[in-house]
């Protein structure tokens, strides 16, 4: 390719609002372009990319036994209903109506659909397993997107579903991806780590995530630094502290205290001189239907949302507002751990184990002219649902071990699922067994988002120049630049170059650009990251310069050698 004819070119500088680095280089690098707010056209040089990520995934998905193929991007909504995601993906779930009045979903995921179409297939014990594929754009009316391309409103995902005769084929199936899964960062140049996760509203109750350390990332994983647990922090378990259990349970006292000394946390270390764990916090959320959720734990540990609605049988709260808290008595600032009896219809308390096993408490029952000492769960209150809702911090006891636990930003590469008869009961995933009688698949799904596994890539291969690509995926493995182009013998010298690697069946983007200064042509090598530089001038005589995009040295060698070390590269 011509880079005097390639579309897209580079920019001198990023965006003001571009924070993240994979962000802020494919676009000055000339690979994506921002169509709205979470939405991203692929340049030819970010299409190279993104195809080839498609490959390699297809590779791995075909080595273990998976078939390729495609649903449409328009669902019926009757199929959304039948497992109530309609309504637990709220409003992620983009909908619209055809000119007939006919409900459809915009595709955001595609479990029902195709359990449905496994089904009109009429299976047989003989047919399983069935694993399929497929590649396709998801849409998801995110809140939020950030990052450039790691979260999308609309997106590319290889989305695979497995279809098994029983749980103990069905976990054959599961580790077969997994390893896959494995596989592919591998060839990415990812280093990952395997987690245990949450399903959230895609339903199951036992999943895996692929997650790549990174700072750039939205996620958090738990990792104990003695034995193998690793778990996202949205799953993950830890010992919780006995609290005071050198002492003696003490009579609950109300004290006088001025509303202002001690409000917060923080504040109420200082008036107490006891530790933030001596301390009762209570965090209010708020189902979708309204009623309250008040969390409450020690006052050294924040509330895991996702855990507390797990707690309550939902798969996500909402953020309680000013007016939730005043249509129940209570005040920002000081919410109760326990009472409001009259308002018992609008709230569920959930308590943390970490409250269960303290003694001797301080808070929990705020006014603007006191506080209690000495509180004791199982004796001045308790509730009905106690539960893990809390995040596990830095140094927390592994429940696993006696090790330490270590929390980690991370970004999640892909996310596996086993959903047992989560689908199949409900849209009729049967097959017909040996003995001629009906039974219900066991089912999985597999997912990798493609614009996300770009991002992470670039966030873990830069430096301050540019990209890096793994051979794998660049776009061209070599970049050939040509200075002095001028000069008629340097440009045909470049141009046989050219046509050599070519001929070879060797990706090559040649900087033909006459007018480019060599600091130019240089800077444009480094932004776009492909492996291999070559630069011939007057400079470099009858030899050709050789370099790597992720090596600081350079050297002459002949023409014969570049073809030998490119053959090795490939």
């Amino acid at each position: 390719m011509l880079y005097s004819r390639l579309f897209g070119k580079s920019h001198r500088e990023a965006r003001s609002d571009m924070k993240l680095t994979s962000h802020k280089l494919l676009y000055q690098a000339g690979f994506v372009s921002e169509l709205s707010a979470g939405r991203y056209e692929y340049l030819p040089l970010g299409f190279i990319v993104w195809q080839k990520i498609i490959n390699i995934i297809d590779e791995e998905m075909k080595a273990i036994g998976s078939q390729r193929m495609s649903i449409p991007l328009l669902h019926p909504m009757d199929i959304w209903k039948k497992t109530n995601r309609d309504k637990a993906w709220g409003n992620l779930l983009m909908k619209l109506e055809d000119a007939r009045g006919s409900e459809f979903a915009l595709s955001a995921t595609g479990e029902g659909v195709i359990t449905e179409m496994v089904n009109a297939q009429n299976p047989s014990y003989r047919d399983l397993p069935i694993v399929l594929h497929q590649t396709i754009n998801k849409f998801r009316d995110e809140m939020r997107v950030r990052g450039g391309l790691l979260r999308l409103r609309e997106f590319t995902m290889k989305d695979a579903y497995s279809y098994n005769s029983s749980e103990e084929d069905f976990m054959k199936t599961y580790n077969d991806f997994y390893k896959a899964y494995g596989i592919i960062c591998d060839r990415f140049e990812l280093e990952y780590r395997a987690v245990i996760a949450d399903s959230g509203a895609l339903g199951g109750d036992y999943s895996h995530e692929f997650q790549i350390e990174c700072e750039a990332g939205e996620d958090e994983i738990i990792t104990c630094e003695k034995c193998d647990y690793a778990a996202n922090i949205e799953k993950a378990e830890f010992v919780r502290e006995k609290i005071n259990h050198d002492e003696e349970l003490k009579e609950m006292k109300i004290v006088d205290q001025k509303w202002e000394e001690a409000r917060s946390i923080h504040d109420m270390v200082k008036y107490y001189g006891r530790p933030e764990n001596n301390m009762i916090k209570t965090i209010v959320f708020k189902r979708s239907n309204g009623r309250l959720v008040l969390g409450v734990v020690t006052g050294n540990l924040d509330v895991n949302p996702i855990k507390l609605a797990h707690a309550v049988g939902e798969n996500e709260l909402i953020q309680a507002e000013k007016s939730d808290l005043d249509a129940v008595g209570a005040i920002a600032g000081a919410v109760h751990a326990w009472g409001y009896d009259e308002h018992k219809d609008k709230i569920t308390f959930v308590v943390d184990y970490s409250i269960v096993k303290a003694r001797n408490l301080f808070g929990g029952f705020k006014t603007k002219t006191n506080d209690p000492r000495h509180v004791n769960y199982g004796r001045d209150f308790k509730h009905e649902i106690e539960a893990d809702i809390a995040d596990p911090y830095d140094g927390a006891q592994c429940s696993k071990c006696s090790g330490s636990l270590k929390r980690t930003r991370t970004i999640e590469f892909g996310h596996i699922f086993k959903y047992d008869h989560f689908y199949t009961e409900k849209h009729d995933g049967f097959f017909t067994d040996r003995d001629g009688s009906k039974k219900l698949m066991y089912m999985g799904a597999y997912g990798i988002g493609i614009d996300r596994a770009i991002a992470t890539i670039v966030e873990k291969h830069h430096d301050d120049k540019g990209i890096i690509w793994p051979a794998q995926v660049a776009p061209y493995l070599v970049h050939l630049i040509g200075l002095d182009l001028q000069d008629s013998e340097i440009r045909a010298k470049v141009e046989k170059l050219y046509h050599q690697l070519l001929d070879a069946g060797i990706e090559v983007l040649y900087d033909d650009r006459e007018e480019a200064r060599a600091g130019e042509k240089f800077a444009t090598a480094d932004l776009i990251g492909n492996p291999i530089r070559l630069v011939i001038s007057k400079r470099t005589g009858d030899k050709i310069e050789w370099k790597k995009r992720n090596e600081k040295e350079n050297e002459l060698i002949s023409a014969d050698e570049v073809m030998t070390r490119i053959q090795t590269q490939k």
